[in-house]
């Protein structure tokens, strides 16, 4: 049974964000260049003025802000992503909604989002099914639906969230968003249960809160450099937020990592990763990169570009689809979890399948955010 608090093999440091400010003090010349422009607009006979006087007395120092000052700033990114995914079975069009630069889905019971500073995948609970009054898919997508809000309150400039942008918190998000698709489920009664994973993208952080079964990973130049972890009580039983369950998004695991331009994330529900293993998905990768690779010379080095993340998707999510629909001759994740659990199962895991590929660029318009 898996512990709270449980970490990845992987080792990182959290890093709270700060903001740094230069500033210069008013010299106390002040009053000597206030007395030189002075005394080219007034007559002499007015230089005796009690008000001239004042004006020539030391004037207390004020901080101003040096605009100009020469400081080392972050390195700012942005994400460009695709998507896809397929319903279990019932082979069900996927359900996109478009908000300005945000889009938001729904796979069967699986739900995601997909932005240029923050991406998230959730996994309705399947166990529900039989259940009466329960609808696992409208936990889900309700979740990503008010992450997806919140994170529009990062740009309002009327929200007090717009002035918070860099200390934007993935487990904030969750916890946000969790409590809001409560309320809507108590209103209706409606019985349900989700695992989540959000990523959010700050300058070159990203920001991770998992909790459950769903996945994100990294890799740079063909490695993976971060591997997130299920939380399972149990064989086939994650960690989950509903409104029966005991698992809370304090329980998340919570990471940060440093990126760099050109990392390929991906972020899946467990149809994903239970279906391929993480060797298979890092092949397909390289594959992808390699056909958009120009192959280097004796002056210049190889060189990637036009790297679509929307075909990368498509191609990891039909590869987890196609291994889930086999019945035998197939090695896979959850295959060998089972057998280690005693149990027999053979072939693919037909569930929901959802992917979100991002790919780290430079961020070309950075946003004004001095007060």
């Amino acid at each position: 049974m898996a512990e709270d608090g449980k970490t990845s093999s992987f080792s990182y440091t959290t890093l709270k964000p700060t903001t740094s400010y230069t500033t210069n003090t008013v010299a106390a010349t002040a009053s000597a260049s206030a007395k030189r422009s002075f005394s080219k607009s007034i007559s002499p006979s007015a230089l005796n003025n009690h008000h001239y006087n004042r004006i020539l007395q030391p004037q207390k120092s004020l901080p101003v802000f040096d605009f100009f000052a020469q400081t080392k700033s972050k390195k700012s990114f942005e994400l460009n992503h695709g998507a896809a995914g397929f319903a279990k079975k019932r082979y069900t069009p996927v359900h996109t909604h478009t908000f300005h630069s945000s889009v938001t889905s729904q796979v069967g019971e699986d739900a995601y989002f997909r932005r240029s500073d923050a991406i998230g995948v959730a996994d309705g609970i399947g166990g529900w099914s039989e259940t009466t009054g329960s609808n696992s898919a409208l936990y889900s997508s309700q979740l990503m639906q008010f992450a997806n809000e919140e994170m529009d309150r990062f740009e309002d400039t009327e929200d007090p969230y717009f002035f918070q942008y860099n200390e934007a918190n993935p487990l904030d998000i969750l916890k946000q968003s969790y409590e809001k698709s409560l309320t809507e489920a108590k209103k209706t009664n409606i019985l349900g249960s989700t695992t989540a994973c959000i990523a959010v993208l700050r300058h070159d952080e990203l920001r991770v809160a998992n909790i459950g079964d769903c996945g994100i990973s990294i890799i740079r130049n063909n490695h993976y450099v971060f591997r997130s972890e299920e939380q399972q009580h149990a064989f086939n039983f994650p960690y989950q937020l509903g409104i029966r369950s005991r698992d809370q998004p304090s329980h998340a695991q919570s990471f940060t990592v440093k990126v760099k331009k050109g990392d390929i994330i991906v972020m899946g529900s467990d149809g994903l990763y239970d279906n391929l293993f993480d060797k298979h998905i890092l092949e397909l990768v390289k594959q992808h990169v390699l056909a958009n690779t120009i192959p280097g010379t004796a002056q210049r080095a190889p060189r990637v570009r036009n790297l679509q993340p929307q075909i990368l998707s498509d191609i990891l999510a039909n590869a987890a689809k196609e291994t889930s629909e086999l019945s035998r001759r197939v090695d896979t994740p959850f295959q060998r979890r089972a057998m280690e659990e005693g149990l027999y199962v053979e072939g693919g895991k037909a569930d929901d399948i959802s992917v979100v590929v991002a790919i780290v660029k430079d961020l070309e318009d950075s946003p004004d955010r001095r007060l």
